[in-house]
């Protein structure tokens, strides 16, 4: 069963599985972008179109609330920092208003993350109080990336995007949130196609299999 916390794009995108964009789109009359940016969650669609997506996908009746924009009926109440790290990769981020950070200073804090995590003995403590800040940061520095013009900027953030996220499924998978390393372990892989990267994707698609 699909996690109610995931974000909509994550459960349409579980739910279509291996069907085409275009062909999906094309049956319930959107454009294949369009069902894109609402996978990448860079577009919230309005109510008809999950549950037009829901029946076309044969999403049990159980599952279509789950394509709804309705929030869970209970709210996780936990304010740990590993379960700020979840919320972070769900969008629990700086306002789209605010400046996004630039890419060579993602950069360098992923580098960092990744080194404390591969060396630190307080891995897991040092993880917990520095991915929430920073996975809401190179999410808001994405979508900003991706809605603006200068490419080498764009393609530098999205590197920054699929290292992080490869850290973030490895993080998830060892904190029992097996679901959310998967939808990491999605965006790693999207990201590094997103910049062009033929090296990291095809380390996060052996990362993934």
């Amino acid at each position: 069963m699909v996690a109610a916390d995931l974000p909509i794009g994550d459960r349409i995108r579980h739910y279509r599985g291996g069907r085409r964009q275009d062909a999906v789109a094309g049956l319930v009359g959107i454009s294949p972008d369009y069902l894109s940016q609402i996978e990448r969650r860079l577009k919230i669609p309005s109510l008809p179109i999950p549950y037009a997506l829901a029946q076309e996908l044969g999403v049990p009746a159980a599952a279509t609330a789950l394509l709804s924009e309705q929030a869970p009926a209970e709210e996780e109440a936990d304010d740990t920092a590993e379960a700020a790290v979840g919320r972070a990769l769900l969008g629990d981020g700086p306002a789209l208003s605010a400046a996004p950070v630039s890419a060579a200073v993602l950069r360098d804090r992923v580098e960092a993350a990744w080194r404390s995590w591969q060396t630190s003995g307080t891995r897991f403590t040092e993880a917990a109080q520095t991915l929430p800040a920073l996975v809401a940061d190179v999410e808001h520095a994405a979508r900003a990336a991706l809605a603006g013009t200068d490419g080498a900027e764009r393609r530098a953030v999205l590197r920054a995007s699929a290292d992080l996220y490869c850290l973030l499924r490895s993080y998830l998978r060892r904190t029992g949130r097996v679901d959310l390393a998967t939808v990491a372990a999605d965006r790693a892989v999207r990201a590094a196609e997103d910049a062009d990267a033929p090296l990291r994707i095809a380390a996060e698609q052996v990362a993934a299999a």
